[in-house]
C-alpha cells in the first residue's frame, strides 16, 4: 500500500509524515507547494498546487490511500481581517484534492476536517450532532466548508461509488511544533507563545479568558490519522477527535508564563470573545473504534512547544 499526504509541510501533514516515514512503514509519497520539504526517511516529494485541478490530478498517482491535510487554516485571525478569502481557497484546494483522489488510483480517503461545523452547544457534542444546527458567530462560513467537502467525500463513496471507504477526522485545536506564530494569520495559542518568549508586555487575551478550549498536540493528530490509514471496512464514517479535558484560554498562559519563567507578566483582558465560550465534542467513538489515546498532556505539550519556538523562531 502506497500512502499519499498530502499538504505534508503544513502543521499537520509534517507530523503525519514523521509518523507514517521509516522502514518498516509504508510507502509515502508527500506533496507540497512552497514551504520546502524536510528530511524524512523514504518519503517520495511532489511538489502539487491543489488550486490548479490539473496539478492535483496528478499528485496521487499511484497511491492507494490519500490522506487530505491541505488547505489554508481559517483562525479567527484571518477570518477577523477577511471572513470569505480563505473559505473559498478551501473549497478550491480540498475539492480537487478530493477529485483528484476519487479519480485516480485511491480506494481509501482519510480526510482531516475540523470541529468548527458544530453549533453553539453546552453539551457534550456527538458526531451525529454536526448538522443539528448552524455553527456559530464568525465560523458560520468556515463551519459550512467543512460540511460540504465531508458531504463530497460521502457523495464519492456512497453514492458514486468512486472510492471504496473514507474516515473523516473532526479534530479540536491542534498544536505543536512548526505552526503558525503569526500573529496576523495564527491560532491563539502560538500568538501566546510567541509573546511569552518575546516577553511582550502587556498580554493581551480576547474576552475574559475563562472560555475553553480542547488542545490535541499535532502528534497525537498524526497517531489517529495513522490508526484510520488502512481501512477495515467499505463505507464512509466520521469521528471526533478530542481529548478528555478542556482547558480555560487563561489556564493556558498562566501554564506558559509559569513554564518559562515570566513570572511578572503583565496580563489584560479585552472582554470581548472572539468566538464560542466553549465547544465541548465526545471523541469516545474513535477511542472505541481504533484504541487511539493521547499521549502528550497540555503542560508537557505546551513546554515542549515553548522549548521548540526557542530554538526555531528565527529559522522558519
Amino acid at each position: 500500500m502506497t500512502i499519499a499526504v498530502a499538504g505534508a509541510t503544513g502543521l499537520i501533514g509534517r507530523h503525519v509524515v514523521e509518523v507514517l516515514a521509516g522502514p518498516t512503514g509504508e510507502p509515502v509519497v508527500a506533496t507540497y507547494r512552497s514551504r520546502r520539504p524536510f528530511a524524512a526517511e523514504g518519503i517520495q516529494w511532489v511538489q502539487c498546487d491543489f488550486n490548479d485541478r490539473a496539478q492535483a490530478s496528478r499528485a496521487f498517482a499511484g497511491c492507494n490511500t490519500v490522506v487530505l491535510c491541505a488547505g489554508r487554516v481559517s483562525t479567527s485571525a484571518v477570518l477577523r481581517e477577511e471572513p470569505v478569502e480563505s473559505v473559498l481557497d478551501n473549497l478550491r484546494i480540498v475539492t480537487n484534492a478530493l477529485e483528484a483522489a476519487a479519480r485516480g488510483d485511491a480506494r481509501h480517503v482519510v480526510l482531516v476536517s475540523s470541529c468548527t461545523g458544530y453549533p453553539p452547544a453546552t453539551e457534550l457534542l456527538e458526531e451525529e450532532q454536526y448538522e443539528s444546527g448552524n455553527p456559530p458567530g464568525h465560523w458560520f462560513g468556515v463551519g459550512w466548508m467543512h460540511r460540504y467537502l465531508e458531504k463530497q467525500l460521502e457523495w464519492y463513496v456512497r453514492t458514486l461509488g468512486w472510492l471504496d471507504s473514507a474516515i473523516v477526522l473532526r479534530p479540536t485545536l491542534v498544536y505543536g511544533p512548526h505552526d503558525d506564530f503569526d500573529p496576523r494569520t495564527g491560532h491563539f495559542l502560538p500568538s501566546l507563545v510567541r509573546r511569552v518568549v518575546e516577553r511582550t508586555r502587556p498580554i493581551r487575551l480576547a474576552g475574559d479568558g475563562t472560555q475553553t478550549r480542547n488542545l490535541i498536540h499535532a502528534r497525537d493528530l498524526a497517531a489517529a490519522v495513522k490508526a484510520v490509514c488502512r481501512p477495515d471496512e467499505r463505507g464512509f464514517r466520521a469521528f471526533n477527535v478530542a481529548t478528555p479535558d478542556e482547558v480555560s484560554v487563561r489556564s493556558i498562559l498562566e501554564a506558559l508564563l509559569d513554564a518559562d519563567g515570566f513570572g511578572d507578566a503583565e496580563v489584560e483582558l479585552e472582554g470581548q470573545n472572539l468566538g464560542p465560550a466553549m465547544l465541548r465534542v465526545s471523541g469516545r467513538r474513535f477511542m472505541e473504534a481504533t484504541g487511539w489515546r493521547p499521549a502528550t498532556s497540555v503542560q508537557d505539550g505546551l513546554t515542549e512547544l515553548l522549548a521548540w519556538y526557542r530554538a526555531n523562531r528565527n529559522v522558519e
